[in-house]
Order: structure tokens, then sequence, then C-alpha cells
């Protein structure tokens, strides 16, 4: 009986990537936040 084994790239669960909060759609976020917030803050001081 002949064994093969599996690459890494064929395995069935893949393993779980190790990112960190800023990388991605997450620094997307934080940025807007970023934008969002002060903006929001001056038309409201703008409006009473």
């Amino acid at each position: 009986m002949r064994i093969v084994g599996l690459s890494k790239s064929a395995r069935a669960t893949p393993e779980p990537s190790t990112r960190s909060l800023f990388e991605g759609e997450l620094m997307d976020l934080y940025v807007a936040i970023l934008i969002v917030v002060p903006l929001s803050l001056f038309l409201k001081s703008l409006w009473s």
C-alpha cells in the first residue's frame, strides 16, 4: 500500500491566519472612524 502525503495547500482545514487588527478591511474601518467622528462633531457645532 502506498501512502501519499498531502502538501500544505491541499489540507482540508486551513490554518488560521495571524493577521493583526491593523491589516486589511479593519484598517479601512479605523480610518473611516477617524474621519467621520471629527467631521460629525464639527458639523454639529455649526448647527447649534
